[in-house]
């Protein structure tokens, strides 16, 4: 037999050891199985008796009179890659329930067991330690062979949704999944302990599911007093509910919302300026958000007024974000930023705007709410892309827009405040699930391919199908993946175009018909809830693909912006990319090949990852945030010189906490840095077939190796800083720790990357170099010797650790912004 089974816990090894007797190849005598399966039966009944006493003494929460049978959860798992559990005995109430599989490979989830029932299951346990069938195996072996063990089980175990739990005292909807001879049980024990439950049910073929509202530790009292709930999820993804409600209803969810609105004082300092088909103010929501005097238009004759309805769909987002959270609870609201509206799409019933003229009449539309309201900060938030235009080529439209952004790093007083979100474009609706197989042909459309914007494309956590009569539908993305209205740019050429799309945002998913695989979009359980157009007939309505995901963007980015005014719009465009965190699916993919050239190619399909407000908004208890902002002089050429040549790199000494760093050891450390700065665009030919001959000047940054003293770093960063990147000279790969490496860094004005391994490792890698590329400034007599301004984040993140990085620093460094 195996050593492992010779072990003191024999139960850990144990299936590997439920193959063992199973395969009837493997020459094992039955007393070999007797021995086994006794040693197993032991040590999984001390697991149940345990696991039964510790959930009668907690009960998930403090039990109040029983709504059913008594009972208490145990939580229950596999060895790895084994079967799922077949634990249930129906007849005497013994149910599993939230089953999922785990990293490893085992399969965890909870059984209830009644009280009644607690001796039935010992008893069983008890005759696979001990009884035989005539085949000579252990009796229920099906049954308990694939079990590593039992534990105590908590509210977590029940947890099946994608995010976190909800905090112990924020009040919100939950789904309650219910079994359905119990569902009723659960209602009546909901209403008991006051909490309101929704009126409407999902039935599915095994689950009914509720709608029930209350805190944490609300829902863990109402779980641990009743025989209902197999599984627990959050209960945001609704927005089918909400438009399934008759017009009054709606009006009563959009009128409580509106009690709850708390605008800032200073709120008119940051405007998100939605460049759409107009937005409708008589919204009983959007009207606290956009004032009458922020709506503009490009042409008179075009009105002000939405003529579409996407225009308002998107100020909805932008001020709130998907709403079905936002009536899921009864917290103040926050207004921290003003709504501005300029009609940039012509209504159906007028010429249209000749394509070639995007560029100009875009470029207006930015001026005009600047001219009304110049001491204003600016998120534009532009969901429009030209439908059949794509590719990393610069056209007038994608120039315009860099030139836009560029003219906020102008030098002088009268430099707007400006930062431009971009839609990624989205695939079309007649998409198969077989074109998606084939992702990179549906590449970034115009004019997303910008260098100086921020290109948002598409996440889903959207999974499960609840809309009445489509029960039985799938989706076509997982959770965490890549939204199935997303476009990429995998196909673009490496040397020439920027990284596309930087960020992804919840875009929606769509529904797969089981019955021939079709695909529909704009399933409202599968989309974002937000405003209509039309606030007297229908109040609400829902919003998917890339322009729902770039409106959401953007209000995160002005609402980092009201809280921090006196940022440039790079660092912005900066901390909110930084902030970004690949989800499990991005980064399974990202890290599953050692080849930086396959990793550059995910990451052009999903950028840097899911942002998070908060995580830019300040620095977590164990990561150490440096912001830098910065003006370099990239370039020099003196008066009677030939040639320009580079002339400055700035050189940061990080105060990295090194005993705390050597004291982690092997423990694992990510310091993640982000470089963000506007070019000057330059879209001639030449332009496509050469980064350099695009940008003003290029910026990079570098990462002193180990080992090496800060003369060798200096000195190989003057080296790369002197590399002619127009004579095809590639940047050498000399850093392994870095999971995307130098060359990952070309095109763009926005570079990111991580450097991942064991924090004694970083100890004494404490120096970070900015330094200047070529561009072509480097020719230009005007503009040779000017300067340019660029942002730097950097972060050291040691986990889940006991060790504070971040106090270990505090004394010595403050985490603040250098001007």
């Amino acid at each position: 037999m195996p050593s492992a089974y010779n072990r003191r816990h024999i139960r850990v090894e144990s299936f590997a050891t439920a193959e063992a007797y199973r395969r009837p190849n493997l020459a094992v005598v039955p007393r070999d199985y007797a021995r086994i399966a006794a040693a197993h039966a032991e040590a999984l009944s001390r697991d149940f008796a345990s696991a039964i006493e510790a959930a009668s003494a907690r009960l998930l929460g403090e039990r109040d009179a029983t709504v059913g049978e008594p009972g208490a959860y145990v939580g229950v798992e596999t060895a790895p890659n084994g079967p799922a559990p077949d634990l249930e005995w129906k007849t005497q109430g013994v149910r599993v329930s939230a089953l999922d599989r785990t990293e490893s490979g085992s399969v965890r989830g909870t059984l209830f067991v009644p009280d009644a029932a607690r001796e039935f299951v010992t008893a069983r346990l008890n005759e696979y330690g001990q009884e035989r069938t005539a085949a000579g195996k252990p009796r229920h072996d099906g049954r308990f062979a694939p079990i590593e063990r039992f534990f105590e089980a908590r509210l977590e175990n029940l947890w099946t949704d994608s995010r976190a739990l909800p905090e112990p005292h924020t009040s919100t909807w939950w789904e309650l999944w219910c079994w359905q001879d119990r569902v009723q049980n659960a209602v009546t024990k909901a209403q008991a302990l006051g909490l309101p439950v929704a009126g409407d049910q999902l039935v599915f073929p095994e689950r009914v599911l509720i709608y029930v509202h209350g805190t944490r530790d609300a829902i863990s009292r109402l779980v641990a007093s009743c025989d209902a709930v197999a599984e627990l999820r959050m209960g945001r993804d609704t927005a089918a509910y909400f438009m399934g409600l008759k017009r009054p209803d709606q009006h009563g969810w959009v009128d409580e919302a509106v009690e709850r609105l708390e605008r800032a004082a200073d709120a008119s300092g940051t405007a998100l300026c939605v460049l759409d088909t107009g937005v409708n103010i008589a919204h009983a929501m959007i009207a606290p958000v956009l004032p009458p005097d922020r709506r503009f238009t490009v042409k008179r004759e075009w009105g002000f007024d939405d003529h579409d309805g996407h225009g308002s769909e998107m100020a909805g987002l932008a001020a709130f974000g998907d709403l079905s959270p936002v009536f899921q609870t009864h917290a103040p609201i926050p207004i921290d930023y003003t709504l501005e509206s300029v009609k940039l799409v012509h209504p159906p019933t007028l010429p249209a705007t000749d394509p070639g003229n995007f560029g100009l009449i875009t470029a207006q539309a930015i001026a005009i709410p600047e001219i009304a309201f110049p001491q204003t900060r600016r998120i534009y938030c532009l969901a429009v892309t030209q439908i059949g235009v794509h590719g990393p080529r610069a056209t007038s439209w994608s120039a315009a827009l860099d030139a836009a952004a560029f003219e906020c790093a102008e030098p002088g007083p009268q430099a707007p405040d400006r930062l431009i979100m971009v839609s990624a474009g989205n695939l079309q609706d007649d998409v198969t699930l077989t074109d998606l197989e084939q992702w990179e042909d549906f590449e970034i459309e115009d004019p997303a391919q910008a260098w100086n914007v921020l290109t948002i494309g598409g996440v889903t956590d959207k999974v499960e199908v609840v809309d009445k009569g489509y029960e039985a539908w799938k989706v076509a993305a997982e959770a965490g993946a890549l939204s199935p209205y997303s476009r990429i740019s995998s196909a673009w050429n490496r040397g020439v175009a920027p990284i596309k799309p930087e960020l992804v945002v919840e875009a929606g998913n769509r529904g797969i018909d089981p019955a021939d695989e079709s695909m529909l979009s704009g399933m409202p359980s599968l989309s974002l809830l937000t405003t209509s157009a039309s606030p007297v007939t229908d109040p609400l309505s829902v919003s998917w693909a890339t322009s729902a995901a770039t409106a959401v963007g953007s209000g995160m980015a002005a609402g980092l912006w009201s809280k921090h005014g006196d940022l440039w719009p790079e660092t912005i465009r900066a901390l909110l990319v930084h902030s970004a965190r690949w989800s499990p699916w991005m980064e399974t993919r990202l890290l599953q090949t050692n080849s930086k050239s396959e990793r550059l190619r995910w990451l052009r399909h999903f950028g840097y990852g899911v942002p998070s407000l908060d995580r830019a908004a300040a620095s977590a208890s164990n990561s150490l945030a440096l912001v830098a902002q910065r003006e370099i002089q990239p370039f020099k050429k003196p008066k009677g010189a030939t040639h320009a040549t580079s002339k400055e790199a700035d050189f940061y000494t990080l105060p990295w906490p090194r005993d705390a760093l050597l004291e982690l050891g092997a423990h694992q450390v990510r310091v993640r840095a982000t470089l963000s700065y506007f070019v000057e665009p330059n879209p001639n030919a030449a332009g496509s077939i050469l980064a350099a001959r695009y940008r003003s000047a290029g910026l990079r940054f570098g990462f002193q190796l180990r080992n090496e003293t800060s003369m060798q770093f200096a000195a190989r960063i003057n080296q790369l800083a002197s590399l002619d990147e127009e004579a095809g000279v590639d940047v050498p790969e000399v850093d392994a720790a870095r999971v995307l490496g130098e060359r990952s860094i070309s095109a763009g004005s926005l570079h990111v990357d991580e450097w991942r391994g064991a924090a004694a490792d970083f100890a004494d890698r404490n120096g970070l170099a900015v330094f200047p590329v070529g561009g072509w400034w480097k020719g230009v007599k005007d503009r040779v010797n000017r300067s340019m301004r660029y942002a730097l984040v950097v972060t050291i993140d040691a986990g889940d650790t006991e060790i504070d990085l971040h106090a270990e620093v505090a004394a010595a460094v403050a985490v603040q912004v250098d001007a």
